[in-house]
């Protein structure tokens, strides 16, 4: 496999990934945020709002991660 193909495919994975990742945090805890503000619960709402915070920052760590593996130079 060509080096630009093997990097088109990394790269798609990624994207793919992150897409993936988003779509799901959103889903979650975006819409649980979404209707305890809608329902005026400043409890709920805050505690929803860190969830929301956690997840994104858990998937930026898992991404890190993940790039740390992915990209070492093959003669190490």
């Amino acid at each position: 496999m060509s080096e630009q193909s093997h990097a088109g495919e990394e790269s798609y994975s990624i994207e793919h990934w992150a897409m993936n990742r988003a779509h799901q945090i959103v889903i979650h805890q975006g819409m649980s945020l979404v209707e305890a503000a809608q329902c005026l619960d400043y409890k709920r709402t805050n505690a929803h709002t860190y969830a929301l915070r956690k997840a994104i920052m858990d998937c930026l760590v898992e991404a890190l991660t993940q790039g740390a593996r992915t990209s070492s130079p093959a003669g190490e």
